[in-house]
Order: structure tokens, then sequence, then C-alpha cells
């Protein structure tokens, strides 16, 4: 790659690509390690960079004396994820650990989150725990009255610090009333020894962790484990009211109206059995396993074509595999290695939750879901069939983000979203992320959209629910895919941008630590997290898109010092810039040298061949802070436009130049000339590019050449002429 900036020795600090880089320092430990470019000394392989880390800056972390133990070693497509348990009393401490993260390809650590528990010396010795069969007749004690049969399927003692408790909803869930998982005594701030119950309940189905205090018996809280949307092969394509627009479909809209929207696809299932085709395929396999009873399509022949509801109840089996299976075999298709790895077949119940207006994600071996066919059925709608299933991507990944009750759900809406809008044949309310199961029939929420105005820097935000917090970080996210190409009418484009979001989305998931809060900071963390994995995929190159949407929201404040360079006289320096960027007036050539009397402010001039030309790039500043002098440098580049033009394939330097004067906020400099005599007077492609530590340049960390319209476009430190 062409540039001026290199990785450091490890002395230097790192690229601002992002808010918060460099070290977090909390109580003198040094909790937090941030350096999403790799621009920190490197070692021989990404394993010995995490060990290297761990060893060289224990002192710092105050992890000396402690017993960290690796846990797991994850692979992303350029991840390496490491995690280590902190154990004490040869036990486990719930939530306490170090998880460090690094770029595969540069062999250097990127992130380290440190949540480890040094003040563990007042703790109860493992002795003082009760007998198992004590502490499981606590644990199902709190589900006398809310289930038929309740029984403990696991139990693991260990330490917990007691501060903090699990997320709740704002309503009751079907299967798990408010009261029931208010359940339990208040954090204290102390260290308690405990177990750890899983428990499953049966009349109604559900599955719970119950932490109990293994001295006192007491539960200290009730946790749901199951994963819900709250409210809620002919298929729908993607769903009734995206295709016609019409927000009175819904419930009450006979099969008669709504059999004109089903479409042919294809899908694999399994061959048949004893003569029976079901619903049954590698990923998935419809079964009644929930109430009401209902039994599965089985046909003669690999045909389900049915009306659809409510004239046959079967067309929710066949809409919920396709989109399942479809949505599974393209995650595949991005070749994340963990997630391919830990992806295993779910059991669907597209009738099932007792008729409820609600649908879950429920862990387990197998993992199962299923939908309600309250008000409009969820297993008739895309939206919420994709996000069930995208619960089950963070299990896959084993990464916990607080499930219905947190950010969890920002995700599962907005890249429902995404790759519903990629495939949709028509694409009207496309910020809703349920248009047909929250039709304005059987409206059950006005918070989940995509397109909200609310930010997280709002004074207001402490009085905001949990939906509207997740559709804030969500709108953010959806932003993202729009601004990557999703609002073009080339469907090439949306489905590159959808791939973009996605494969981001999933990355990410192997570098932010687990976090079940509801707070802005767990936000952010998510936020920075879907930057440090787009340089872990690109070096970056849709870091700048992703920093502008998220600041947006008021996730964190816009860069002190923001410098550009206009893609045409219209632009101001927002990301992404214009579609149209092949005019910038802050580039020209001048045909004489300034020594020679010439005015660089006269405006351009076309190149003279066989003679030298004189370019010059004009720096603007967009920021709140002056850009010093000194700190900024920029290099020019020419192109022949017969090439493919890719960045940096084909693009000759012409030099670089530091930017010797001040450029305050809404101020400018010029910069140039840039020498250089070109064969002849023919088309040619000129290109600036502006790099500085405060501000750094998308093209300083690319990784793989991409075409140049790209950075272009993502990047308004990057500017374009053609001439």
């Amino acid at each position: 790659m062409a540039s001026n900036q290199q990785p450091s020795d490890g002395t230097a600090d790192p690229l601002r690509v992002a808010p918060d880089v460099g070290d977090t320092v909390r109580d003198d430990v040094l909790r937090r390690y941030d350096d999403p470019a790799g621009t920190r000394r490197r070692a021989a392989s990404a394993r010995a960079a995490i060990e290297e880390f761990m060893s060289g800056r224990a002192g710092e972390m105050k992890t000396a004396g402690l017993d960290l133990r690796e846990t797991g070693a994850t692979e992303g497509v350029n991840t390496l994820r490491i995690r280590y348990q902190q154990f004490h009393n040869g036990l486990p401490v719930f939530g306490a650990g170090v998880q460090a993260v690094a770029d595969i390809r540069l062999a250097g650590v990127t992130n380290v989150d440190n949540s480890t528990d040094e003040q563990l010396a007042s703790a109860p010795g493992p002795g003082q725990a009760r007998a198992p069969d004590e502490i499981g007749a606590a644990a199902v004690a709190p589900f006398a009255e809310y289930a038929a049969a309740a029984e403990v399927t696991g139990q693991t003692l260990g330490y917990t610090r007691d501060d903090r408790r699990p997320p709740l909803p704002e309503h009751d869930y079907p299967t798990a009333p408010l009261s029931l998982l208010r359940t339990g005594a208040g954090a204290d701030g102390r260290v308690h020894l405990v177990y750890d119950c899983q428990v499953r309940t049966t009349g109604p189905y559900e599955q719970f962790s119950v932490v109990v205090d293994a001295v006192s018996a007491e539960v200290l809280w009730v946790a749901l484990l199951g994963k819900y949307v709250t409210a809620n092969l002919r298929v729908f394509m993607p769903d009734p009211v995206t295709e016609s627009d019409d927000a009175t479909l819904g419930s009450a809209s006979p099969a008669g109206t709504l059999d004109a929207f089903r479409h042919t696809v294809q899908a694999e299932v399994d061959p048949a059995d004893d003569g029976t085709f079901t619903l049954k395929g590698e990923w998935f396999r419809c079964v009644d396993w929930d109430t009401p009873a209902f039994p599965q399509p089985g046909e003669a022949t690999p045909d389900f074509v049915y009306q659809t509801h409510p004239a046959d109840r079967r067309f929710l089996s066949a809409n919920a595999y396709y989109w399942l299976d479809t949505f599974a075999r393209y995650l595949r298709g991005l070749g994340h290695p963990a997630l391919n790895a830990n992806m295993r077949r779910v059991d669907v119940d597209p009738q099932g939750l007792n008729g409820q207006d609600n649908s879950q994600w429920v862990p387990g071996d197998p993992p199962r879901i299923r939908f309600g066919e309250g008000g409009t059925p969820d297993a008739a709608d895309a939206g919420v069939i994709l996000h069930e299933y995208l619960h089950g991507v963070f299990e896959f990944l084993d990464s916990n983000h607080g499930g219905s009750g947190s950010y969890e759900h920002s995700f599962c809406d907005a890249i429902a979203a995404v790759f519903r809008d990629s495939a949709a044949m028509a694409r009207h309310r496309r910020t809703e992320t349920f248009p047909f199961d929250n039709n304005a029939t059987d409206r059950w929420s006005t918070e989940r959209t995509l397109d909200r105005a609310e930010r997280f820097d709002d004074a207001a935000f402490f009085r905001y629910g949990a939906n509207l917090r997740n559709s804030m970080l969500g709108t953010a996210l959806w932003q993202a895919y729009l601004g990557l190409g999703g609002d073009s009418d080339d469907r090439d484009l949306r489905q590159r941008a959808a791939d973009t979001v996605i494969r981001t989305f999933v990355e990410m998931l192997t570098l932010v630590p687990d976090n079940t809060s509801t707070g802005a900071a767990h936000a952010v963390q998510l936020a920075q997290g879907m930057i440090s994995a787009d340089h872990r995929l690109t070096g970056g190159l849709h870091g700048k898109v992703l920093d502008a949407v998220f600041v947006a929201r008021g996730l964190w404040a816009p860069r002190a010092v923001d410098v550009y360079i206009t893609d045409s006289e219209e632009d101001t320096g927002l990301i992404p810039g214009p579609v149209s960027h092949r005019s910038s007036p802050d580039i020209w050539v001048r045909t004489t040298a300034p020594e020679d009397g010439d005015d660089p402010e006269l405006g351009h001039q076309p190149p003279a061949g066989g003679q030298p030309n004189h370019l010059y790039v004009r720096l603007r500043n967009r920021g709140s802070q002056t850009a010093a002098a000194g700190s900024f440098t920029v290099e020019a580049f020419r192109c022949d436009p017969d090439t493919e033009m890719i960045w940096p394939t084909h693009f000759q330097p012409l030099g670089t130049l530091t930017v010797t004067d001040p450029v305050p906020p809404g101020g400018t400099a010029r910069v140039g000339p840039f020498v250089w005599t070109p064969q002849s007077a023919g088309p040619v492609l000129l290109l600036a590019v502006a790099h500085g530590a405060e501000d750094p340049a998308v093209p300083a960390t690319l990784t793989t050449p991409v075409p140049h319209d790209r950075i272009v476009r993502y990047d308004n430190n990057v500017g374009r002429r053609s001439v």
C-alpha cells in the first residue's frame, strides 16, 4: 500500500481510527487496550502477540498473582480471540477474566479487556458450600407458582461479585413474568460463593439461570436463557406489507388476499423417510415440540405449496423453513471459521408458544425456535424469523450481549432488516423491523423502527426504555448499510453493502467482551467493535462510514480535527461522499511554475504534455480544533483511466508534501505544487490523500487492493479529479 503511515516500533500513539484508542486505566488498573489499526509492536504470530502482552503488561493489569486459565481460542476471518477465565480456590470467578484479541495478518494485539477481580481475599472457602441437593431445592422453589414442573439440569460452583443484575424486560414474557424475573436479593457488592443452576421448566417449557448463594442457599437472581422478539415452497418475499406497501394487511386479512403475495422458491430438504418428505434439512427441522399441538407438513413429493394462513397453517412452516435455511446458508457463505464450526441444526416450531404474539430462541441441545401465532403469525414475517436466528448466531459465537433485554436486539433487528432489504422484490417500509407482524392493524410497538431521531447523548436518555435504545443503535447500523450502498437502485451494490455490514457484525462478535448492560457505554463498546472488526477484515475501508453513523447517533463526539478534500462543488465533507466524485475543485493543475510568476489561485488548466505541470491541493478542516502546522501531509497520485483504476495497483505517486500552515476550523490550506511531466496531454485521473494521526486516511491501513472510487467515497481525506 502506498502510504506515509507505517506501524510504529511500539512507542508511538496508535492511529485514531476509532474513539478511545490506547490504554484505559481505572483505579490504577489497565482495564482496556485498543489499537484497532495494529500500529504498536508486533510479534511472530497472533498467539505470540497475545501471550507477550499478557506477560509484559501483567503488572499494569494487576494479573501477575491471579489464577488465569485459557478457556477458549476462536478464530474469525482475520481475528484471534483468546479468553482467560479467572479462578480462585480452584473455582471460576464468574464474569472475571481477560479477553485478548489479535490481528492474525499483522500478528499484533488490537484489543484487550480486563475484567479480573484482584480483591477476593474475603471470599468464602469452597468448604462452606451447602450440599448440591439443598441448593437445587432452593433453585426450583421460585417456579412453584409459574410452571407445572421445574428441574435443575446443571450446577456450577464458583464466585461472583454481586454488583449487578441481568437487565429486566419492560413487560412480562409469555413464559416468564416480571414478578418471577425479579426474584432474589438486592446486589450488595460483596463476593459470594454461588451455584449457577440451570433450571428447565415444563408447562410452560422454558430455561433459566438461577444463581444461589452456596453458603446461605438464598436466591440472588433469576435470568431467562431464552431470547425473545418482544410483541410480536410458496413463501412471502419477504412479506405482504413490504411488497405491497399496504400496512392494513395483517391478521384479519383473508387467505384469498394474502395468497397473491406467495412466490415459488427452492430450498434443500432431506431425502424422503419411508416415502414422506418433511421440512428437515442440514440446518433446520420443523417439529411440533411446543404447544399448541400441530402436526408439521409431510408430503409424498418434495412440494410444500399451501394457501396462506389462516386457511392453511402449514404455510407458516414452509415460510419459516425457507427464510431460516436461506439465511443460514448465506451466513456460511461468508466463510467465518468460528461460526461455521459452531453452527448446529435447530428444531423449529412455527406454530408454538401457545398462540402468543411472540417468538423465542431457546438454547439447548438441540437449540430451538418457536414462533407464536398471536396477531399476525410471527412465522409469516421474515423480519421476525431472521431476528430469532440471529440470537443463535450470538450463541454459536459464544457472545452474550443481553439477549432480549439489551443491545443484542439492536443487531437482531438491524441485520435482519439489512438482509431482507437486499433480497426484497419491492422495497417499501424499509425501516420497519417487522412490517407485516407489526402492521397498522396489529401494531404492538411504535419504537421498533430503524429511523429513530433519538441520540445516546440526549438529556432524556435515562428515560428511554430498552426497545427504544435498541432501535437507536439499530438505526445507526441501518444508516451504515445505506451509506455503503444500501440506498442504491443497483441490486448488486445493495448486496455488497449488506455483505459488508453482516460480515463485519459477525467478526465483531469475536472482538467485544460479553456485556448485558443497557447503558450507553455498552452501545459504544459494540459500535467501536464494529470499527475494529472492519479493520480486521479490510484494514479500515469502511471505518469512517461507521464512525459517521455512530457520531450521528450521539455515541461519541465528532473528530476534533476532521480534514477533507472536496469531491464536488456541493461537497461539505460528509461521509460517505457524493456518488459523483470525479471533479474535485480542491485539486487543480497549473502549467507554469509559481517562481515564474504564476498565481496558483487562478484556477485549473488542462495539463500540458511533455512539460512540467504543477498540481495543487486545498485541504479543509470541518472539525472544532485547528490542525497544527506540520501535523498532516498530502500525497498525490496519477492514474491512467484506461486501467481498472484499482488502488494502489494502478496509481503512480507524484510525491508527498507537509502541510506547513495550520488549518483552523472552517479554514483551508493550499499544498503544492507537486511537479510532474505527463508524456502526453491525454486524460489522467489525479488523486490526493491527506494523512495525519488525528485523522488517519483510510489508505494508510488498507490490507488489500480496492476499486479507487471506494476510498474516495468512504474517506473525506481523499479527493479525485479527472482531467
